[in-house]
């Protein structure tokens, strides 16, 4: 999900309802510089002004049209170019030099380089140079020309949720994250309060919850990791991209989660685990994603939206 702030709201026809804000940003993971003291086969100012122009230096953008990263390869790029983790600054830093000196072989010329890049080999060896490689040249040269020391963003998150259950409870949670290169951390604490003290302004049984993953990256389309509280519980892995993967969490908890995005706007999500089988969609329109789903165990339909600020 892109940096943002995001309020969330969902519920279902037994009665249970719950609402979650939370926030998207980027913290700095290091300078530019830095990152760029591994570039010796193309002028640092140039990749420092592409990094700009890409992706403002994230590295954890995603283009519409799947390109990722500091740089912006898509995975069959990276694949070909045995780069293994495309949102890890110095592996999508390697793909781009190794992209750019292919480029520069094939064309003996920057301009032409810079414009395949953008337009692709192919249509630039054609005579097939589109007005947008062509401002595309000008925005990464101009990006080349000032470029200065900056810093490298990377992704973390924090939140909180409050869920309301039927003659039962309301629980509450906040959590957080973190990438880093290769790794991903997570942590959440919750807290229950049975519903039945509320009302009888009774002494009240607060239970208490909390956890945490820990997760390795080392490709694009692959991760592993633990999940659990002061102990392992669980092993987690990620398999796919991030708009077609599955998770899969056990044995103490055992989980599986599959997501597919359709289109730009439709997404379809399967959770399955021993309380749970849904099977949802999400429908985006402009900054707001509508929600719609079908507990099976429950049999209730499940309803709810997510809007960004």
């Amino acid at each position: 999900m892109k940096p943002n702030t995001y309020f969330e709201y969902n519920s279902n026809s037994s009665g249970e309802f719950g609402m979650e804000f939370y926030s998207i940003n980027k913290y700095p993971v290091m300078d530019s510089n830095k990152l760029l003291e591994s570039v010796w086969s193309q002028p640092r100012t140039l990749i420092g002004g592409q990094m700009m122009v890409e992706s403002s230096n994230y590295t954890h953008a995603i283009s519409s049209s799947k390109a990722m990263g500091l740089l912006q390869l898509k995975n069959p790029t990276g694949v070909d170019l045995h780069v293994y983790n495309l949102f890890d600054p110095y592996d999508n830093l390697k793909g781009a030099l190794e992209y750019h000196g292919y480029l520069r072989r094939l064309f003996d010329d920057e301009r032409l380089q810079i414009i395949a890049y953008h337009d692709g080999p192919t249509a630039v060896m054609a005579g097939k140079v589109s007005p947008a490689g062509e401002a595309y040249y000008e925005k990464v040269k101009n990006a080349q020309l000032n470029y200065s020391n900056t810093k490298i963003y990377s992704p973390y998150f924090i939140g909180g949720r409050v869920s309301y259950f039927p003659e039962d409870k309301i629980s509450t949670e906040f959590k957080g994250g973190f990438a880093y290169r290769k790794v991903e951390i997570y942590g959440n604490v919750g807290l229950e309060f049975p519903l039945e003290q509320i009302l009888e302004l009774d002494s009240i049984d607060i239970q208490t919850d909390y956890g945490y993953t820990f997760f390795y990256v080392p490709r694009t389309n692959f991760g592993f990791g633990i999940k659990g509280k002061t102990v392992p519980e669980d092993i987690v892995l990620r398999v796919g991209l991030p708009w077609q993967n599955f998770i899969l969490k056990g044995p103490e908890n055992p989980e599986l989660i599959y997501k597919h995005e359709l289109t730009d706007s439709w997404t379809s999500k399967i959770l399955i685990n021993a309380d749970t089988l849904l099977l949802s969609s999400y429908f985006s329109i402009y900054n707001l994603d509508l929600f719609v789903g079908y507990e099976i165990y429950q049999t209730s339909i499940n309803l709810g939206f997510r809007l960004a600020f």
